[in-house]
């Protein structure tokens, strides 16, 4: 009995993209390889065996499924976000703020990059802002999501628009942690895996708060 592994798989479909994979007879899939077959929408078909029948289909167990489902929910929702992030740099340019609007792009990229890291399970690259480190950013905006009540927004503030979109964005990322919480938390050392893309969407999180700090008044 052979088994295919997901290096296997990685190396065939950089050579070739395929939408289908032929699991020959006497061959099984590891389950890493499994996924990523899942991940990339790739239909697995089992081949015919020896004596001319053809071997039952692999019937995915329920928790798989529903691993593969809580997978595409995340996966989902981050997208959506990426592009809230186009539309709020796009609205804020328009209400004649491209300073802001570009910091907003910036940070936008580093959203996209954490996409890329999670969809590819790779290390994020680190996040720079305003000329900042990410260590100089963490500690510039240490707890700065709580210093600040934005329950509703302020009276009679001119930039009115930029700050709701810019909150809109701030409340749309708090749901990216539990969905990173429910596809990889490991329970037996009782951690996140991917504590490293966590950790950065909260720094985003942060940086959204001192941009909404700023449109009412306050500084960097």
């Amino acid at each position: 009995m052979r088994f295919i592994t997901e290096m296997e798989l990685r190396d065939l479909y950089k050579t070739e993209p395929f939408a289908t994979y032929v699991l020959e007879p006497d061959t099984k899939i590891t389950p890493g390889a499994r996924q990523f077959l899942v991940d990339r929408r790739v239909t697995l078909v089992q081949a015919w065996c020896s004596d001319g029948e053809k071997a039952p289909p692999h019937q995915p167990h329920p928790a798989q499924e529903k691993e593969n489902w809580r997978l595409l929910r995340l996966r989902g929702k981050m997208d959506c976000i990426q592009s809230l992030f186009l539309l709020g740099a796009a609205e804020i340019l328009q209400a004649g703020n491209a300073v802001l609007s570009e910091e907003v792009m910036a940070l936008g990229r580093c959203f996209r990059n954490l996409r890329k890291a999670e969809q590819e399970q790779i290390a994020p690259d680190s996040i720079q802002c305003w000329g900042w480190t990410e260590e100089e950013i963490k500690k510039q905006l240490e707890n700065a999501e709580k210093s600040m009540d934005i329950s509703e927004m302020p009276l009679g503030l001119e930039n009115n628009k930029e700050f709701a979109l810019l909150n809109h964005l701030r409340a749309s990322l708090q749901e990216v942690e539990p969905g990173l919480l429910e596809n990889y938390w490991d329970e037996e050392k009782q951690v996140c895996s991917r504590q490293d893309l966590i950790d950065r969407v909260r720094l985003i999180i942060n940086l959204l708060c001192m941009m909404m700090r700023k449109c009412i008044g306050g500084k960097k």
